[in-house]
């Protein structure tokens, strides 16, 4: 079943900069990937879904309900982390979540004890949110978020800035959540998150669909094209960047080695096995799918 519906879904601001063009693609149960850079309208893309935002043109359907003619159902289903949560630094934890809670309806004080629990901040109830690490605020943010007991989660940029720890206690929140034939889309530009996660993605470039499907399905895109090569100077590095997509780059003692994507087989050198970070580099680098 298709929790979330999205169908030429175009977004243009009054000062006439499009964020958004024609995007199509469909979110069932589970964890869902949104991967892109600063600017590819992830943002933009989550507030309409959000319904915090309306679209120009375009449809959008939220566990079966248009965003545009059935918002206030829709809304319903949501629980939703956008990238900037302001909070009150005087409140505690505690009061704070209740207050977000009551704000959709959810007045129930041990349902506010649960989620706190769900996000390992229950021992800090009682804390002000001024006192708290950025970690323990993003958790915060997702107990918030999970009061209601919401159908679809949406959460922008949850983990940028958090440390290792904190990183993988987060995926953790998010994937026990989506165990129950419930959903998250996940808009994120850290790719080892998406590959931790996420069965399925969808890639925004300059607010465009690049690609959407499975994880598999992406890396497949860079197979047997992904190769190592040596140079010997950095100056060497711009002509190399003519010829092929570069990767990363590592320079040791001996040289510089430099992780491409021939795309056209001129490097005689065996492939190495690719990554779902080479394949996204790719998407990100100008350079299209036949």
């Amino acid at each position: 079943m298709n929790q979330i519906e999205i169908n030429n879904l175009t977004k243009q601001y009054k000062n006439q900069v499009t964020a958004l063009t024609d995007i199509s693609f469909q979110v069932e149960s589970g964890v869902f990937g949104l991967l892109g850079h600063n600017g590819s309208g992830k943002t933009t893309l989550m507030k309409i879904l959000a319904t915090i935002m309306r679209p120009t043109s375009g449809s959008v359907r939220i566990g079966g309900y248009d965003i545009n003619t059935q918002g206030e159902e829709a809304r319903r289903l949501i629980g939703y982390l956008p990238q900037e949560l302001s909070m009150y630094p005087t409140l505690t934890v505690f009061d704070f979540v209740c207050y977000m809670a009551a704000l959709k309806g959810v007045k129930d004080r041990k349902k506010v004890m649960d989620v706190l629990e769900q996000v390992d901040m229950g021992q800090y109830a009682g804390r002000r949110i001024g006192q708290l690490s950025g970690g323990m605020k993003r958790r915060v943010g997702i107990a918030q978020a999970l009061a209601g007991d919401p159908r679809i989660l949406i959460v922008d940029e949850p983990t940028a800035g958090l440390d290792p720890e904190e990183r993988v206690r987060f995926r953790s929140v998010l994937s026990r959540f989506a165990k129950d034939d419930k959903c998250v889309l996940l808009s994120t530009h850290i790719v080892e998150d998406v590959y931790q996660l996420c069965e399925k993605l969808a890639v925004l470039r300059k607010g465009a669909l690049f690609f959407s499907g499975s994880a598999e399905e992406l890396l497949s895109k860079a197979a047997g094209k992904v190769k190592i090569v040596e140079i010997e100077k950095e100056k060497d590095l711009a002509a190399l960047q003519k010829k092929a997509v570069v990767l990363s780059v590592t320079y040791e003692h001996s040289g510089i080695l430099a992780r491409i994507l021939d795309e056209r087989g001129e490097f005689p050198v065996p492939p190495v096995a690719e990554t779902l970070e080479d394949a996204y580099v790719y998407c990100m680098g100008g350079k299209n799918y036949e």
